[in-house]
């Protein structure tokens, strides 16, 4: 038996009496993956790049933030998961932060709609975590406002909103590292930036990422505040600093060598070198808890480890043989609440189907 389903649709006009009109609304979506540093950290901070040089090699992973925007034709709406709020132009915003977003969209022309932030870890942990969501917002406003732009001038313009607009002190690497994506050695200098992206299917880029594991200290940081500490004592012209930051970048370039000689064992010990380094930079990178927990880890698997971001608090990122991983990972559990594996990102900031 052939059954006729017969569909009626219904045309509403525009009336005194029905006071909203029927449209489609426009929806955009936009992730932005966060991402982990494994050398160089320190050396992307201005004003050493433009003095010295700097470079660094970091991944993007497969945790991140997304960004949902609908207009719906309402004064403009924004809400947070992660920091459990919403507001809106209409209301008075006491964290700066959060009244910066909205200047920002309305200073581009947009002030209806609702846009929603979601974030896989929470803010200030140490992936680049603040640069994923500047990032993420100049996209969306890229596209209302149909404007085109590459990967490149898009991290740029990260980096200048996030310094100047937001006056967050930060690196170099976070917004180019977001926005292209994968697993990359980055060079920042006077005259701009190099990038030399390695395949995602390498032998040497699989066991990597098949060794890896982020333990969560179970607190954030704001690492601007120790970057900077590191601006200040470069601007005062200091001798040691810029000495353990051309440590740090010898180390660095050493460890892109390894990486191109498929040397694994050789890049491991550069990675615990570089995070030695990278303890002497300021007096706030570590703290006994964290030297504990890479302790720990060291005595039960981990072949190296360093804390992620300024210092202080967020992820650890530990590197352990693959057959001892899960074993190592149910030890960190005993003295954290969020220890996870990972897998690269191979594509950067991107829109994505609603």
């Amino acid at each position: 038996m052939i059954r006729i389903i017969r569909v009626l649709v219904l045309r509403y006009s525009y009336k005194d009496n029905f006071p909203f009109r029927l449209s489609v609304m426009k929806k955009i979506s936009v992730m932005c993956p966060y991402r982990i540093s494994f050398s160089g950290g320190g050396t992307d901070v201005s004003p050493f790049p433009e003095m010295y040089g700097g470079c660094v090699i970091n991944a993007t992973i497969d945790k991140g933030i997304r960004l949902n925007y609908v207009n719906d034709g309402q004064p403009l709406e924004i809400s947070s998961r992660d920091i459990l709020k919403s507001w809106s132009f209409s209301k008075r915003i006491h964290n700066s932060f959060l009244e910066g977003i909205t200047t920002l969209f309305k200073e581009r022309g947009i002030e209806e709609g609702r846009l929603s932030i979601s974030g896989d870890v929470p803010p200030g942990t140490g992936l680049g975590t603040s640069s994923a969501l500047v990032l993420g917002l100049l996209q969306i406003v890229k596209i209302l406002n149909g404007e085109e732009v590459s990967k490149a001038d898009l991290a740029n313009e990260t980096y200048e909103v996030e310094k100047n607009f937001f006056g967050v002190t930060l690196g170099k690497q976070d917004p180019y590292a977001i926005s292209f994506g994968g697993l990359k050695y980055m060079e920042f200098s006077k005259d701009g930036f190099k990038m030399e992206t390695f395949d995602h299917d390498t032998p040497f880029t699989l066991l990597l990422e098949m060794s890896t594991l982020m333990v969560y200290t179970g607190s954030s940081h704001n690492s601007s505040d120790e970057l900077q500490e590191e601006v200040s004592r470069l601007r005062e012209g200091s001798t040691d600093l810029v000495n353990r930051l051309l440590e740090i970048k010898r180390n660095t370039e050493e460890a892109r060598e390894s990486i191109l000689k498929n040397d694994f064992d050789r890049f491991v010990g550069l990675v615990d070198i570089g995070w030695e380094l990278k303890k002497g930079l300021t007096k706030n990178i570590t703290n006994p808890k964290v030297d504990a927990l890479i302790r720990f880890a060291k005595e039960n698997g981990a072949r190296t480890a360093r804390l992620m971001g300024g210092g202080s608090e967020g992820f650890i990122l530990l590197l352990a043989d693959h057959k001892d991983l899960w074993r190592l990972q149910k030890r960190m559990m005993e003295h954290s609440d969020f220890v996870t594996r990972i897998s690269f990102d191979h594509y950067g900031a991107r829109s994505v189907p609603f």
